[in-house]
């Protein structure tokens, strides 16, 4: 494994998640000091010990409520003064909900925008001032719903549709400060949001792309998959990207 990352301040965000765990992981070890941002204090430290037991810097945790305004204009601050300085942020933190779409009241689908797309806006905000001085970057985490839609998911693929112009809006505005934007839209991948019951009564004719993916367990990718997208996208060898959508999807999205 390169050191890439040698040295570089990460704030890693929903890092308990299947994708945020891979991610630290990938991160450590390519030699980035990490803040580690989730709702669980001990699943945090647990996570903490992992990383300290491969051998990589013991990353600082930070418990974080993505559903909290509070939480998220303070967590960027709180990172900067764990880890002296801030080089990137990797926005991992979401929630994925399924309901058929008459069905979703207003306070559901206020909370799934306020965890999936405001809390970005907030910790991409507050960012903003420590990674001019670092001409640093962040990654934030859409969807491919965002690209094709998902039923039964409407919330959700909304949310994610705003990451994206989220992320191309700001890499405009402050591609002159040096700050890179991206987002990545992972397919199908093994994690906790893989295991969503299905909607009672969907649409039977209604199939995930990825059942007829050939070579993935049951179609699905690996966390691994999306954390290889994090560690470079943050990294000089990405010095040049900034307002791109990287699909991540096994070519679901052309199935």
């Amino acid at each position: 494994m390169t050191r890439r990352l040698e040295n570089r301040s990460i704030l890693v965000t929903g890092a308990t998640g299947a994708i945020g765990r891979g991610t630290a992981h990938r991160l450590a070890s390519e030699g980035a000091r990490l803040a580690l941002a989730d709702r669980d204090d001990d699943t945090l430290a647990a996570l903490a010990d992992e990383i300290e037991a491969s051998g990589a810097f013991r990353p600082a945790t930070l418990v974080h409520d993505a559903a909290s305004a509070q939480s998220n204009a303070t967590l960027v601050h709180d990172a900067v003064a764990r880890m002296n300085g801030l080089d990137a942020v990797c926005n991992v933190a979401g929630i994925y909900t399924k309901a058929h779409s008459a069905d979703v009241s207003d306070s559901e689908w206020d909370r799934v925008l306020q965890i999936n797309l405001s809390s970005v806006f907030t910790i991409c905000r507050e960012a903003i001032g420590p990674l001019a001085q670092t001409g640093g970057c962040v990654v934030n985490t859409s969807s491919l719903a965002a690209l094709e839609g998902l039923a039964y998911s409407t919330a959700y693929a909304v949310s994610k549709a705003g990451v994206i112009a989220l992320t191309k809006s700001l890499a405009a505005e402050y591609a002159a400060t040096g700050i890179r934007f991206n987002a990545i839209c992972p397919g199908g991948i093994r994690s906790s949001m893989s295991t969503v019951p299905a909607v009672t009564d969907a649409d039977p004719d209604l199939t995930f792309r990825r059942s007829k993916l050939r070579g993935f367990e049951g179609g699905l990718g690996e966390p691994k998959d999306i954390a290889a997208a994090f560690a470079y996208l943050v990294s000089e060898d990405a010095r040049f990207v900034s307002g791109s959508v990287m699909v991540i999807d096994g070519a679901q999205f052309l199935l």
